[in-house]
């Protein structure tokens, strides 16, 4: 094992190759990194926190018992996006979610006409993305609310970027159309 006092220094990969040979300090840097944007995923894509940690959980159970066989080259972050996205296909499989387009917020001081707005707003856009098929949902909320790039997004989604460019196109004007005949 590395005693290195700064694994923040170190790069994705390099923290795989110490997770692979048990370095827990390594996994818990790779753990901090990338465990808000799992869980994002998660929570956009099902709709159910408690679903969400237990995803996030399980994705970093997978990343641990997988080190040794990781192999360098793509983005890990989309790597790690594409066990979460699996685990999320798993669960829809079994039992069918609720979508929605963001995670809960702190109360703040805004007026109560204020929120019955943002929230129609809020729940329209969460019933448009609940609406598109798998694919395109996948892509939009990695490309907007993970901020991926096309070439992880495509990573994550076992596909090619062209194919992603196309999924996004559809997607948003899936979402047009439904917003646009809601009134939105």
């Amino acid at each position: 094992m590395l005693f290195l006092k700064n694994y923040a220094s170190l790069d994705d990969d390099r923290l795989m190759r110490l997770t692979a040979d048990e370095d827990h300090r390594a996994f818990r840097e790779l753990v901090e990194r990338h465990q808000g944007p799992v869980y994002s995923f998660a929570f956009r894509f099902l709709g159910d926190a408690h679903e969400a940690r237990d995803i996030a959980q399980e994705t970093f159970l997978r990343v641990f018992t997988k080190a040794p066989n990781y192999t360098p080259g793509g983005s890990f972050r989309a790597w790690a996006m594409r066990i979460s996205r699996n685990l999320c296909l798993d669960y829809v499989r079994k039992k069918k979610p609720l979508v929605v387009d963001q995670l809960p917020e702190t109360p703040d001081q805004e007026t109560p006409l204020h929120a019955a707005i943002r929230q129609e707003a809020s729940d329209a856009l969460a019933l448009a993305v609940r609406r598109l098929p798998e694919s395109q949902r996948t892509a939009l909320i990695l490309r907007h609310n993970e901020g991926l790039r096309y070439d992880e997004i495509a990573q994550a989604m076992e596909t090619t970027v062209s194919a992603v460019e196309a999924l996004l196109v559809r997607a948003r004007k899936g979402l047009r159309g439904h917003l646009s005949l809601h009134g939105v």
